[in-house]
């Protein structure tokens, strides 16, 4: 039986997907969790086969948590499951030591498809990504040289919260997120604040726009 833990912050669309995991043939979730020092914990007691890892989590980040199952348990497979565009995360992720990345939006189905592929060893993406992405034909961002934090970062400013709603959802003080932005700022070449949101905002609307 292959064991999967969930790592999910939203409990309606955790237990759901667990409840679908769970009716597949040959696998079962043996633990969720909605952050990382629950998931830590969770993995350490059940020792699954594979994590599937939301990237925005209560409290904390995912990648924070890839960095940490990368570093204590390098043979977990992990898949990434996320609302965050697949293009520019999916690199990322893979790069991290991930073994997939799928969306939510794809539905219950294509999540168990990606985790039976990940769980037969193949490494899960869409044919658009594999396409742009894994052959090398993706188009370079601006965002390319931040790094994982800042581009988190960057996101949530383009979607619309506050820097103290991004410290709160992080988990870190306003003074920590207000280094990140001017980081970003100085690494995108963007003169002022006001000028570094509203390109957050926009790449938020284009990457919203090719994915859809």
């Amino acid at each position: 039986m292959e064991r999967v833990f969930i790592v999910e912050d939203h409990p309606i669309y955790r237990e759901g997907l667990a409840g679908y995991v769970n009716e597949a043939s040959g696998i079962q979730v043996c633990g969720v969790a909605d952050n990382v020092p629950e998931a830590l914990e969770g993995i350490e007691k059940t020792r699954p086969h594979l994590a599937v890892i939301d990237l925005q989590l209560k409290g904390s980040s995912g990648f924070d948590l890839i960095q940490d199952i990368r570093y204590r348990w390098p043979d977990l497979r992990i898949l990434v499951l996320s609302m965050y565009d697949e293009i520019r995360y999916a690199d990322r992720v893979l790069r991290m030591g991930a073994r997939g990345y799928v969306m939510k939006d794809k539905g219950p189905q294509t999540v168990l498809k990606a985790i039976q592929a990940v769980l037969r060893g193949d490494i899960y993406a869409s044919e658009r990504v594999k396409d742009q992405l894994l052959m090398g034909k993706v188009d370079k961002s601006p965002t390319d040289v931040l790094t994982d934090r800042e581009l988190q970062v960057f996101q949530m400013l383009g979607e619309g919260d506050s820097v103290a709603e991004v410290a709160e959802k992080l988990n870190r003080s306003p003074k920590t997120i207000q280094n990140h932005i001017d980081h970003i700022r100085k690494r995108m070449n963007i003169r002022t604040r006001q000028e570094l949101y509203q390109k957050s905002k926009e790449w938020v609307l284009d990457r919203n726009d090719a994915s859809s």
